[in-house]
């Protein structure tokens, strides 16, 4: 595969981000000698010369800055200017760079000094010597600092984001230093600190799996770079719109996406070549490279090793030869491999070095036996992950995983393809390795994690959140006026990133987070050995059949798992064509007409017919580990033809992010409950009492953050609890309206219920996933009544199940491999064990309807995924739409059972308890008498000789 990834990881350690203002009018050498005469102290006497040469004639201008140079050799400027000229001369830029640093500190420049030390750290990075360039940020930090300067601040946090970048070392945190940087740069009309920004901010993007903000900045860079007449940014800018085409063919290739990325490639390539840029016209030969073949392949590799000089460039252009002679010449693809890891190596730079060890990877299946390439895979999966885990948050981590996932689902793919025993166990490993991750490793820390003291940084969280809610509650208001909702929403995002920051630092102080999260991961023979006689597990794993850059993608599997062995199936559909199948199956639900079926029919036979088709006859319940599409699919209603029963008549069904999840899951069951249940329903919304011509009445349970959505009451969501509260009974609490209240679900204890359930609004935000959360009453007045995911993960919920009776509350962000970053997971990262959840929005009424059949079900002591297979045949039954009860999934351990044994006696209420007994007596006594009756009668018939006697008679006789 192409090493796009190291690409847009290394592409800003070689730009030469030194001018503040480009000017688009044709200027002459004479015309910058005029200037500088005029005016030798200032920077833009300089830059002049450097404005020329960066359109194409930086020979000249290096004469030119050379000879004023010979008459004021102190010159700050111009040494400065002197070494972006040259800048694809590492070791004598960095000379000047240094020169030109001492220079203005001496003159008490801090701009200059900063703008000095930020290239010198690009040349540093370039050398190899990350130690060296540490020290140069730490400078340029305390410069900025001290001059209190915000533009000088936001550069000193571009440096401090790209310095991070390219250690590979706490994304999240290079990302929130980057938006911080944003804001003061568009504050200001500096084209350099703008442009800087966004380029660096795409490309951290693009490392924690944002393609849709990283398109965003391109974008926006774009039209700044077009504005200025800035013709390098714009190159730059086209370079973007060519990384982010190729990551779009990567994850789904299409027939013509080749020659389409080839022609944006050599798109980038002119231009760079217009501006004399040596180093992205390398990067543009290195795509061509990957993308074209044979001669002219070669051809534009050797042009990427002429114009890229530093160790880590030069190993990617090794590694894209390596891949291409890997086709015909194994040896001398062999040495160019080895190569390329001794330069990543020797430049201490960890992208190339992941990109060199994944051709290793590739090369030794094609060359090594297979032991070799077993050991090699594991090395090179070792790799990524080493990068994966320097990264703090949670959503860095899962982000940059899914970033590479590309190589997991090509290995165990490949080991698949053997079909031998051994083959499958390793892929299984294989995939575990990658499934939730992160959230796994977040259950480990939490339960490391020693309870103390809230800390300080701690403290000032709680005060962050505290200030957020007060934003949210203001954007509730629905008469907010225009401009005050304008100038909040700003604030509610610095807010943000201070929360996230805080976040960081936080962990950054806790010592699990010091400690390698390598978790044990699921073995197959452990599955086989936990699953019962009546269960199966299928894993999925959905990639492309084919890659764009080489004939195989990984493909799609299905690995069946029952108690006596597994089977591995090569699904009828990749990637590339199952994903819009299920779209399109999942839009046909809300008709309400069986519209549905046909296509239910057509991916029952492509994902399960093989599999379901020999199972054993006892198997009845299934655990179904998704992959991509699959997270989204209603795999209840599959049925196998028109006329048959769906899925959910024929087994329980749970859904579990991974094998390794739903074994802790499974060992580490909770105690039972002191109450079975805690219901919260149909609360006083936000800004719910300013909403005079609001609904009285929602029909949906679905709500949009601040987009002025009229939110209606629920009365079937309190008709639904209502009936969970009296289905389940001894010490359920009932909370409605004002009473369910996100204060009170913060300050209660909730391991005390066995069940949480949620009958409410819902808010998913996916250009903003963290503001998601469940809508509650907004008491007490610190609160906004939105609990969002970040709120949620602190709740108190271990070994729980929580029923989200809401809209969309199984979706969410998908990242690949880690799987679906929603309310559900928010809910799991707190301790619940069990999730049931909606794939789409649910209609108050068949709200009230299917869970008033879960709860009664859940009553009778059946498990959570048996009450919810119950529930559904009984909604079928009634002649209830699929849309009414497919969309409703038990995520995680659907064994739980909440009530063991099903309700007693004793929990029901006194009067219950009498009318009961006293049925009971009316009942004994009327079949008493009937027994009378009949024995009279047997007796006097056997006395007549008509019946002959039974043994009981003749026992008792």
């Amino acid at each position: 595969m192409l090493p796009h990834r190291a690409l847009a990881f290394l592409l800003l350690s070689s730009l030469p981000l030194v001018s503040d203002r480009l000017v688009a009018e044709t200027r002459t050498f004479a015309d910058c000698q005029s200037r500088f005469a005029a005016h030798p102290e200032t920077r833009e006497s300089s830059e002049c010369f450097f404005d020329i040469g960066s359109q194409g004639r930086s020979k000249e201008a290096e004469q030119k800055v050379q000879e004023l140079l010979a008459l004021h050799p102190r010159h700050p400027w111009l040494l400065y200017y002197l070494g972006s000229l040259r800048w694809a001369e590492p070791a004598r830029a960095e000379e000047l760079f240094r020169s030109a640093a001492a220079a203005h500190d001496v003159q008490g420049n801090a701009l200059g000094e900063i703008l000095a030390r930020v290239a010198l750290h690009s040349m540093l990075m370039k050398l190899g010597r990350p130690e060296e360039a540490a020290k140069e940020v730490q400078r340029v930090t305390a410069i900025a600092l001290r001059s209190q300067d915000p533009p000088l601040i936001a550069r000193s946090e571009i440096l401090e984001a790209k310095h991070l970048r390219l250690r590979g070392e706490n994304l999240e945190r290079a990302y929130l230093l980057l938006h911080r940087a944003q804001d003061a740069a568009f504050a200001q009309t500096s084209f350099g600190l703008q442009r800087d920004c966004l380029e660096e901010l795409a490309v951290v993007n693009h490392s924690l799996g944002r393609p849709v903000e990283e398109r965003a900045a391109y974008r926006r860079l774009a039209e700044i770079a077009l504005a200025e007449g800035e013709r390098r940014t714009e190159a730059v800018a086209r370079y973007g719109a060519l990384r982010t085409l190729v990551e779009e063919l990567i994850e789904m290739p299409r027939p013509q996406g080749r020659a389409e990325a080839a022609n944006l490639a050599r798109e980038v390539l002119n231009a760079a070549s217009a501006v004399d840029y040596s180093d992205l016209m390398g990067r543009a030969h290195l795509i061509l490279g990957r993308l074209t073949e044979g001669q002219e392949a070669t051809a534009h590799l050797v042009q990427c090793l002429a114009k890229l000089a530093a160790p880590a460039d030069r190993s990617l252009c090794l590694t894209a030869l390596a891949e291409q002679q890997r086709r015909d010449h194994l040896p001398a693809a062999e040495l160019s491999v080895q190569e390329a890891l001794a330069l990543a190596t020797e430049a201490k730079e960890p992208w190339s070095r992941i990109e060199a060890w994944r051709e290793r990877m590739r090369m030794s299946w094609a060359a090594q036996p297979r032991e070799r390439a077993l050991t090699d895979s594991r090395s090179t999966l070792d790799v990524i992950e080493v990068i994966r885990d320097r990264q703090r948050g949670e959503m860095s981590r899962a982000g940059v995983a899914s970033v590479w996932s590309e190589d997991y689902y090509w290995l165990a793919g490949k080991l698949l393809e053997a079909g031998d025993a051994a083959g499958i166990d390793e892929a299984f490993a294989v995939m575990e390795r990658l499934r939730a991750r992160t959230l796994l490793e977040d259950l480990n820390a939490a339960r490391a994690a020693p309870a103390g003291p809230p800390s300080p940084l701690q403290e000032r969280h709680t005060g962050i959140l505290e200030e957020i809610a007060r934003i949210q509650r203001r954007l509730f208001d629905p008469d907010l006026p225009a401009a005050e909702r304008a100038s909040a929403l700003p604030e509610l995002h610095r807010l943000e990133i201070d929360e996230a920051d805080l976040r960081d630092r936080i962990a950054a102080e806790d010592l699990t987070f010091d400690n390698p999260r390598r978790p044990s991961f699921a073995l197959l023979s452990q599955v086989r050995q936990a699953l019962a006689a009546d269960e199966a597990l299928l894993s999925f794993q959905i990639a492309p059949d084919g890659a764009l850059f080489s004939d195989f993608g990984g493909g799609s599997w299905l690995l069946v798992s029952t108690h006596g062995g597994t089977r591995a199936l090569r699904l009828r559909r990749d990637r590339v064509s199952l994903r819009p199948a299920v779209a399109l199956f999942d839009g046909l639900f809300e008709h309400r007409d069986g519209a549905e079926i046909r296509p239910g029919v057509g991916l029952y036979r492509d994902l399960l017919e093989d599999a379901l088709g020999h199972l054993p006859s006892a198997v009845r319940r299934l655990i179904i580990v998704p992959d991509d599409a699959l997270h989204q699919l209603a795999f209840a209603a599959l049925r196998r033809t028109a006329g048959d029963p769906p899925l959910a008549a024929r087994y329980e069904i749970s859904i579990a992010p991974s094998a390794t999840l739903w074994l802790h899951w499974r060992g580490d069951r909770p105690p039972a409950a002191e109450e079975p249940l805690l219901a919260l329903a149909d609360p006083d919304l936000p800004g719910e009492d300013k909403r005079p011509s609001a609904p009285a009445r929602a029909i949906e349970r679905a709500a949009i953050f601040m987009d002025g959505l009229q939110l209606g009451a629920l009365p079937f969501a309190r008709q639904e609890a209502r009936v969970a509260v009296r289905h389940l009974g001894g010490g359920s609490v009932l909370r409605v309206g004002a009473e369910a209240s996100e204060g009170y679900v913060k300050a209660t204890d909730l391991r005390r219920f066995g069940v949480l359930h949620f009958a409410t609004h819902a808010v998913l935000d996916d250009q903003h996933p963290e503001r998601s959360g469940v809508l509650l009453t907004p008491a007490p007045a610190s609160e906004d009544g939105l609990l969002q995911m970040r709120e949620i993960v602190s709740l108190p919920l271990d070994g729980r199940i929580v029923v989200l009776s809401s809209c969309r509350s199984a979706s969410g962000q998908m990242l690949r491999g880690e799987g679906v970053m929603g309310l559900a997971r928010a809910f799991f990262q707190a301790g619940a064990h069990s999730v049931v959840a909606s794939l789409w929005p649910l209609r108050d009424d068949d709200g009230a309807a299917l869970f008033d059949r879960f709860y009664a079900h859940l009553a009778e002591g059946r498990s959570v995924a048996g009450a919810l297979r119950a529930a559904q045949r009984d909604r079928i039954a009634a002649g209830a739409p699929a849309y009414a009860w497919a969309g409703l999934v038990v995520l995680g351990d659907g064994d739980l059972v909440p009530l063991p044994g099903g309700r007693r006696w004793l929990d029901l209420p006194a009067w219950a308890v009498l009318l009961a007994a006293m049925a009971g007596l009316v009942l004994v006594s009327l079949a008493f008498l009937a027994w009378r009756k009949a024995r009279a009668f047997a007796l006097l018939n056997r006395r007549r000789g008509s019946l002959p006697a039974g043994p009981s008679d003749r026992r008792r006789g």
